[in-house]
């Protein structure tokens, strides 16, 4: 066998993993998805490429409508961002481990990411995984039904004008709740290279200032995960280098519009 003939085969193989990883993360198979990584790990694959792809696979199904539900009156509170989550404090975790277990943190986002898909319809038992009401065992779930795309990739909106204005219109339509022409926004103020650290902090800033006074037994809050979710964007897009890191403004960035919003009086009073 020649040099390109290994090459290729070896490419094959490769790709066959990947394939077979998100044919397991989407069957909600937790067994399968981490026999799938620890396949991609022997087979040599850096973390990041490995977290990359992760991350491209559970984007599209891990956004949800709103972030409450109101069955029969109650207030469900909708949380959806932990397997991109996990993907950043695996990708930091990964720093402090011994060489021979640095890939160690990041079995527990495979382990997870079947569980984390589509928790809108989780929450009233359509779908299986960790927020359904039983808790029960996906890797059970024989032919589950497939998660739902709520919030579909977009083509990039380019404004003009001055950097700041262009960040206060995007502001403006995450205030509005206008998700997708938020998001169409800020992928066009992503394309300039020069001006992406100051988008990056306005997206981080948004993130934070979602995060209401808390109220003793409120059950309508977002607890902070836009916060934590633009920070993943940030921390990930640094790691894996942003000239392929679309997917994971796609997992973060749209959901920063996505009610309900709540800004927090400390931040804003002054």
């Amino acid at each position: 066998m020649d040099a390109q003939t290994q090459v290729s085969t070896g490419r094959d193989e490769v790709r066959a993993l990947y394939e077979k990883l998100e044919d397991r993360c989407l069957m909600r198979d937790q067994i399968g998805a981490s026999e799938a990584y620890y396949g991609l790990v022997r087979a040599g694959r850096p973390l990041t490429e490995i977290v990359a792809e992760g991350v491209r696979i559970h984007a599209p199904y891990t956004h949800v409508p709103y972030h409450e539900r109101l069955d029969d009156g109650y207030p469900n509170f909708v949380n959806n961002d932990h397997c991109l989550l996990s993907a950043r404090a695996a990708i930091n975790l990964s720093k402090m481990m011994p060489s021979h277990l640095a890939m160690l943190p990041t079995a527990q986002t495979f382990w997870y990411i079947p569980t984390g898909l589509d928790i809108w319809n989780q929450k009233i038992n359509k779908a299986p995984g960790h927020y359904t009401r039983t808790r029960g065992d996906s890797s059970k779930i024989e032919a589950p039904p497939e998660p739902v795309v709520y919030w579909a990739e977009q083509t990039a909106t380019r404004l003009t004008g001055p950097l700041t204005e262009r960040l206060n219109a995007w502001m403006t339509l995450v205030h509005r709740g206008q998700v997708i022409d938020a998001y169409k926004v800020f992928l066009g103020l992503m394309e300039n290279t020069a001006e992406r650290k100051e988008v990056l902090a306005e997206l981080v800033f948004a993130g934070l200032i979602d995060v209401q006074d808390r109220v003793l037994h409120a059950r309508s809050y977002t607890t902070g995960h836009k916060a934590y979710r633009a920070r993943s964007v940030v921390e990930l897009g640094n790691a894996i280098g942003w000239h392929h890191a679309r997917d994971i403004v796609y997992a973060g960035a749209l959901d920063i519009a996505v009610g309900p919003r709540w800004y927090s009086t400390s931040l804003l009073s002054g």
